[in-house]
């Protein structure tokens, strides 16, 4: 990812609205594409001024690497020739879990929706629009925390609720071809940046990556868009920040330091104090597990796995099997590898010889994490697909919990178990339960 080196093209001065600071201004007048875009899925090219998207088998997507602040108002706008073209914003996570809102031109008809971390759409509303000879079109979306507005040619068309209250923006479109003459993104609030929002002294706990059980009292959380990781007590006290990352992945406590996912490296940080006291290299890490023995890292998709003085035991990758490794997990004989993709857990044997084994996939939909209680001898997954926290016994689904009591779990993305507690870090808040996933015991600890 290249959220740390955004560049900020101020290449037209747009006016939108009163006052409006441009944050983002793109006429694609560049020979390539400038690394604020990244492609995530199929064609796209500059030509005469003009981004040209192409959907062949699946949709052309692109996304901006910027980031949208918690609870900001902005406006996108852009011009656009084509019959069908799509905008996604206050998006989750744009790799993984593609959940936001969108609004959508197709054959004369707008509409909008919500996009569920399962990738499902669903239409919230939808309006057909007179036809028009002109060849290019614009469609404006203002965003609020409490609703959102579109706009097709500077006409109101309808007003909805937004998913996530921040985010990032993708452009594309699902089938056929589309011409993009500009994009603007501005606001009446100047830019926040990383830096400063790193500076902040409440918690910051949108966009959650990892979280870190310390003890009962206090944990630790990882953000990859703010590229820093927070260590807070259960009153919402920030008690450290680490902040010379330059991407935050999945983050563990093991030995009384915090072993934190960056790019090209895992830091091994302590979190009463800033040093960053050791690393070995690796290329993408996202996530880190140990047994006490090993340690087992996903490093770009690939399952790695380390002796205790980080040196290299074996590597493997099983494209039939486990797609999008996510989370691992290992008891006393296998490695546990949850794939959102195929909805299910991989099972490895963690002898000489690492082999496919089996699979776990009754009732889970999406988990992304995984969690291994060797004094219950169960496992908790976080499913954002279920929109709740799995325990399974030898291997057989026992319970849910979906916080019901606290209002629900809207994307639990990451969950640590310690002393009989598992912590749970949803989009909007921090929550704990007991290890029976009794819905009495549920406490919110930190909300957003």
């Amino acid at each position: 990812m290249l959220r740390n080196s955004l560049i900020l093209v101020l290449l037209i001065l747009y006016s939108i609205g009163n006052a409006q600071n441009i944050w983002f201004s793109d006429e694609f007048n560049r020979a390539k594409l400038d690394d604020v875009w990244f492609v995530i899925s199929g064609k796209s090219n500059v030509e005469n001024g003009k981004l040209k998207l192409e959907a062949v088998g699946k949709p052309s997507l692109l996304g901006l690497n910027l980031l949208i602040p918690p609870k900001t108002g902005y406006t996108v706008k852009f011009s656009f020739s084509g019959s069908k073209v799509s905008l996604m914003f206050n998006v989750y996570d744009v790799y993984l879990i593609r959940a936001g809102n969108y609004v959508k031109f197709f054959n004369n008809v707008i509409y909008t929706g919500v996009i569920e971390p399962t990738a499902e759409e669903k239409i919230a509303k939808f309006a057909s629009l007179p036809k028009s000879k002109d060849k290019w079109k614009t469609i404006t979306v203002e965003v609020l925390p409490e609703k959102y507005t579109v706009y097709f040619n500077d006409r109101k068309v309808f007003d909805e609720k937004p998913y996530f209250n921040s985010g990032f923006i993708i452009l594309g479109t699902d089938e056929g071809e589309v011409e993009i003459d500009y994009f603007i993104v501005s606001s009446r609030e100047k830019y926040k940046t990383i830096e400063e929002m790193k500076k902040a002294n409440k918690a910051l706990i949108d966009h959650i990556n990892s979280i870190a059980l310390i003890d009962p009292s206090k944990f630790a959380i990882s953000s990859d868009i703010y590229s820093h990781v927070q260590v807070l007590d259960t009153v919402g006290n920030v008690l450290n920040r680490f902040t010379y990352l330059r991407w935050a992945g999945g983050v563990m406590y093991y030995n009384e330091g915090l072993y934190i996912c960056d790019a090209g490296k895992i830091t091994i940080a302590y979190p009463d104090r800033t040093a960053n006291v050791a690393q070995f290299m690796v290329k993408y890490p996202s996530y880190i597990s140990t047994d006490g023995e090993k340690f087992y890292v996903i490093d770009n998709g690939a399952i790695k796995i380390f002796d205790r003085n980080f040196k290299l035991i074996s590597s493997f990758t099983d494209p039939l099997n486990l797609k999008f490794p996510t989370a691992i997990a290992v008891d006393k004989y296998n490695i546990y590898c949850t794939d959102p993709e195929l909805g299910r857990i991989a099972i490895y044997s963690k002898r000489d010889t690492i082999k496919f084994i089996g699979k776990i996939q009754e009732s889970l939909i999406m988990p992304v994490d995984i969690k291994y209680d060797s004094v219950s001898n169960c496992f908790f997954v976080a499913d954002v697909g279920l929109k709740g926290i799995v325990k399974l016994t030898s291997n057989k689904l026992e319970k849910i919990f979906k916080a019901e009591n606290l209002g629900g779990l809207n994307l639990p993305r990451s969950i640590d178990v310690k002393s009989g507690l598992i912590f749970i870090a949803d989009a909007d808040k921090i929550i704990r339960v007991d290890t029976t996933l009794s819905e009495a015991s549920a406490k919110l600890i930190l909300k957003r």
